[in-house]
This record gives structure tokens, C-alpha cells and sequence, in this order.
């Protein structure tokens, strides 16, 4: 087979490989979840395309968040790392915000040269978490998010041929966990939204005590604490993310801005406002 074939393409097709390895290999030590390289094409020509977009703009990593990693076939190559941690992506719409989550979801996977995202690289346990209504879960202990159902259903060894998007999403955790993943990327657009979290005006409303969930929003943090599970996340309509997030990055146009410490400076004076009180 290999006397059929083009000697130096097929050596190229194994150095790509290699430093593909090499940047996956070198996240850890780097405290990196994924590593998006300067110039690569993230968005796809088409919704069921797997080629670059013609004429999109190249991705350029922000200054605070810049990585350079040698290889040992193309040598020195800069992008943006992602830091181990709760990451929160945001920006309005149609600004790249999924298209990023996207690039990194197929990052647990080498690609080919020529399309657009040969090194864009995610650590390999990453999973994408979604809400599946109507899956099947068999016998998973969901009970960090889910407990007291009001039919006393047993959420320790939880199975139906049905679930809700909650309970799918819990679940999905759970499995995650299990398979020994150790960063979930979620996108909120696909996301169960009374598992993701709960405003202060409904828990007001609706008491804890009569709310069977737990939003992930109040796992995240120790999810990476006491397991060393990050979360990337996107996230277009609720700030409330903000307060637990490690790092923020905007998308803007398909740029990457790293917004952190303007956060965490309007979070502090969020905080600092006196409550309201409910009437």
C-alpha cells in the first residue's frame, strides 16, 4: 500500500499527527483544558460541512491568555490556552460563541490538514453535556442534582425509559464522571435551563425545599475542586455564571477578548448592592 502512495504526504500525515499529540500531551502540564492555535477556522462552510468557511476570520488568541508551544515537527506555535477551571464563554448572538464550543468538542479528535482546526486540541476525556429528552438512563445515581421527587422515585439508582432534560442532563454528569472525563464543555442553547440554574426571584418564589433540583451552577465549583473536572461553558443570557467563573472570554465578531478581571470587578459591585426586598 505505502508504494502506491506519496512518501512525503503520507510523512506529513504522521508529523501532523505528532504535533497534534504533542500539544494534547502538554495540556496538563500546562494547566490547560484545550489550546486553540492563532489562524485557525473554527466555523464550518455549512451546518452539515466539515470544511473551513471561506473568507472567515482567523482566530487570534488575546494577549493574557497566549500559550506558545514547540512541536516537534512545526516547531513554536501561539493560541490561546484555556485554563484549567470553570470558563465562561459569552458575546451576542452570531458571534462565535457555539462555533468555538463546537471546534472544541472536535478537539478530542486529530484532524486533517486543511481543515481549519488541526490545532485546535482539547484534553481527550472532555465530553459535551446536553439535555436528551426522552433517553434512556439506567440505573445512575443522579441523586447530586436530583432529589425528593415528589413521587419518592429513588434518584440513588435512578432508571426510566423517559427522561425529562433535567434528568437526562444529571445523568449525563454522572456517566461523564464515571467515564473518568475530566472537563465538560456545555453550550446553554442545549441545556436543560432549570438544571443549569435558579434566579434569586424564583427561589423566592418557589421555595428550596419544593424544588427537587440542584442546578449545576452550585456543583461547578466543586466539581473542579474536589474532583478536578472543568467546565467550558456558553452562556448568552444569565450572568449569573459570572461569579463562580475562573475565566471569561467574549466573543466578539469571532474574536476572543479576555474579559476576567472587568467581570470580576462589575460582580464585586454587584454584590455590594444593597438587597431588595420582596414586597
Amino acid at each position: 500500500f505505502y508504494r502506491a502512495l506519496d512518501p512525503k504526504a503520507c510523512a506529513n500525515v504522521a508529523y501532523l499527527c505528532e504535533d497534534q499529540q504533542a500539544i494534547r500531551s502538554a495540556l496538563e502540564e500546562k494547566g490547560l483544558t484545550a489550546f486553540i492555535a492563532d489562524g485557525s477556522i473554527p466555523p464550518r462552510a455549512t451546518g452539515v460541512s466539515d470544511l473551513p468557511m471561506k473568507h472567515a476570520v482567523p482566530f487570534t488568541s488575546p494577549e493574557s491568555l497566549r500559550v506558545t508551544l514547540d512541536l516537534p515537527n512545526r516547531g513554536p506555535v501561539s493560541g490561546m490556552g484555556i485554563p484549567l477551571g470553570v470558563t465562561l464563554i459569552v458575546g451576542g448572538g452570531f458571534h462565535g460563541k457555539s462555533t468555538l464550543l463546537q471546534a472544541l468538542e472536535r478537539g478530542v479528535y486529530n484532524h486533517i490538514a486543511g481543515d481549519g482546526r488541526e490545532y485546535v486540541i482539547t484534553d481527550e476525556t472532555a465530553v459535551k453535556l446536553r439535555a436528551e429528552d426522552g433517553r434512556s438512563i439506567n440505573h445512575v445515581d443522579i441523586s447530586l442534582f436530583i432529589r425528593d421527587l415528589p413521587n419518592k422515585k429513588d434518584t440513588t439508582c435512578f432508571s426510566t425509559a423517559d427522561a425529562s432534560g433535567s434528568t437526562s442532563q444529571a445523568a449525563a454528569v454522572i456517566e461523564s464522571i464515571e467515564a473518568g472525563t475530566r472537563a465538560f464543555l456545555i453550550d446553554e442553547d442545549t441545556s436543560a435551563t432549570n438544571f443549569m440554574l435558579r434566579d434569586d426571584l424564583m427561589q423566592r418564589i418557589v421555595s428550596r425545599d419544593k424544588e427537587p433540583i440542584t442546578p449545576f451552577i452550585e456543583r461547578a465549583r466543586d466539581l473542579y475542586k474536589q474532583a478536578g473536572i472543568s467546565t467550558v461553558l456558553v452562556a448568552g443570557s444569565s450572568g449569573a455564571y459570572f461569579f463562580i467563573a475562573d475565566t471569561i472570554i467574549q466573543m466578539d465578531a469571532y474574536r476572543p477578548f479576555d474579559i476576567t478581571e472587568m467581570v470580576k470587578n462589575a460582580c464585586e459591585q454587584e454584590a455590594s448592592k444593597p438587597a431588595i426586598q420582596a414586597p
